[in-house]
């Protein structure tokens, strides 16, 4: 909900100033260079994800790319009316609810509009079972898209970074008990009951 959250209030925001017409200059001058600032960070972000890296947290690549759109709409309410390509560009992220909207209200791109939303706008929840302090098993579930949570490892990478592994393990429903116990330096035992199900393996560690 944090998600929706902020993009709400930003929506809001950015369009209570464009009612009013509201002009502050020096404001709209920081915050777009704020805007680009969260726009790279998110291109790293992005490039981090697509290769199993991201930064440390469990929601902190969603933190920013909340942020970036956020701050977009904020923009779009501070603009003046224009034809240049930053107008058109800052357009893009207050006419999004517009667009999920419409496709709604469509029948063929319903199921589409549907899924495309609660994937960029739902949060997943997470949990992490912390192994020693370079490493953790974290289960994430994302809504009604999945039944049951994924499992990943999770590695400390480069002080500010994190390596996720997915799927090491494939018990296909919420842990009921699980006890991790370490074997040497590059390998763990985990022992996992779920509902009607029990998984004993061994996972190596490997930085």
């Amino acid at each position: 909900m944090i998600t929706i959250t902020i993009l709400t209030l930003c929506f809001l925001a950015a369009l209570s100033c464009k009612i009013k017409k509201v002009k502050v200059p020096v404001v709209q001058v920081l915050l777009w260079y704020f805007h680009l600032f969260l726009g790279s960070i998110s291109l790293i972000c992005l490039f981090l994800m697509l290769n199993n890296y991201g930064f440390k947290g469990t929601q902190t690549e969603r933190v920013f790319f909340t942020l970036y759109a956020g701050t977009g709409m904020l923009l779009y309410g501070l603009a003046k009316p224009d034809n240049d390509a930053r107008y058109a560009y800052l357009l893009c992220f207050f006419g999004f609810p517009f667009v999920l909207l419409l496709g709604l209200l469509i029948p063929p791109l319903r199921t589409i509009t549907l899924v495309a939303a609660i994937t960029l706008l739902s949060d997943s929840e997470f949990q992490r079972y912390d192994i020693d302090n370079d490493f953790a098993l974290q289960t994430k579930s994302t809504s009604i898209l999945s039944t049951y949570p994924v499992y990943s490892l999770i590695a400390d990478k480069y002080l500010l970074f994190e390596k996720l592994t997915p799927d090491v393990i494939r018990p296909g429903a919420a842990p009921g008990f699980l006890k991790m116990e370490k074997r040497g330096k590059d390998s763990v035992r985990i022992l996992l009951k779920t509902t009607g199900n029990k998984i004993d393996t061994v996972l190596l560690l490997s930085e």
